[in-house]
C-alpha cells in the first residue's frame, strides 16, 4: 500500500549508507507496508540506523510488527481522538463566531503532527528500536483515551450552544434534532467520523446559506 512511497522517503538515507549497494537495499522495503502517515518517519529512523549497523536480520524481523503497533497508537491518538475533538471546536467556534478559535486549532493539531514526525524519525535514527519505543511511550493509546474525554465534553457544549444559537434558531428543537440523529447513527453503526463530521458538515452548511 505504502511501500513505493516509503521507499522513496529513505531513499536519499539509503544512497548515503549503502551506495554501493543501493538497489538491494530498496529492495528490502519494496514489499508490502502499511501504517499510520505520521508514524512514517519513525519507522524509517529506526530502519536506516538498522541499515547503518548492518543488523538486517533486525529489520524483517521489525518489518510487520513495528508498523502495525505505531499504526494502532497513531489511528487511534490523531484519527478516533484528536480529529472528532478538533471538529468540534470547529463548531464552537462558528457557533461563537471566533473564528480564531479555527486557526488556533489547526496550528496546535499541525504542530502536533509535525513534531511528532520529526521527533519521531530522530529518535529511531539516532536509537533504533528503542527510539520507537520512546514515541510509544509519548504517544501512547492510555494518554489517548484521557484526551478521548473531551469529545462527550464538547458534544455537550456543541448541543447546548446549538440550541440557542440565532443563526440555527432558538430553542431546543434544532439541539434535540441533532441528538436524535446521533442516536440514529449510532444505531446505524456509522462510527465516530460519519456522526462527528456530519454534524460538522452540515452546520457549517447552515451557516453559509444563513
Amino acid at each position: 500500500m505504502q511501500n513505493i512511497g516509503f521507499v522513496y522517503s529513505i531513499l536519499p538515507g539509503l544512497k548515503s549508507i549503502c551506495p554501493d549497494f543501493l538497489d538491494k537495499a530498496a529492495a528490502r522495503y519494496s514489499r508490502f507496508f502499511n501504517t499510520h502517515p505520521y508514524m512514517s518517519p519513525t519507522i524509517a529512523g529506526v530502519f536506516l540506523h538498522l541499515e547503518e549497523t548492518g543488523d538486517h536480520e533486525m529489520i524483517e524481523k521489525l518489518r510487520n510488527s513495528i508498523a502495525g503497533s505505531l499504526a494502532a497508537i497513531g489511528d487511534y491518538l490523531f484519527w478516533a481522538t484528536l480529529k472528532p475533538i478538533i471538529a468540534l471546536i470547529f463548531i464552537l467556534s462558528v457557533i461563537t463566531e471566533q473564528l480564531w478559535g479555527i486557526a488556533l486549532t489547526l496550528i496546535v493539531y499541525n504542530s502536533l503532527h509535525l513534531w511528532t514526525m520529526t521527533w519521531g524519525f530522530t529518535q529511531g535514527y539516532k536509537d533504533g528500536p528503542e527510539g520507537a519505543l520512546k514515541i510509544g511511550r509519548a504517544l501512547s493509546i492510555e494518554r489517548a483515551k484521557l484526551l478521548s474525554y473531551g469529545t462527550p465534553l464538547l458534544s455537550g457544549a456543541v448541543l447546548a450552544m446549538i440550541a440557542l444559537w440565532e443563526g440555527i434558531g432558538a430553542g431546543l428543537v434544532p439541539g434535540i434534532s441533532i441528538f436524535c440523529l446521533c442516536i440514529i447513527a449510532q444505531r446505524l453503526r456509522l462510527g465516530v467520523f460519519w456522526i462527528f463530521y456530519g454534524i460538522f458538515t452540515l452546520t457549517l452548511i447552515w451557516a453559509i446559506i444563513q
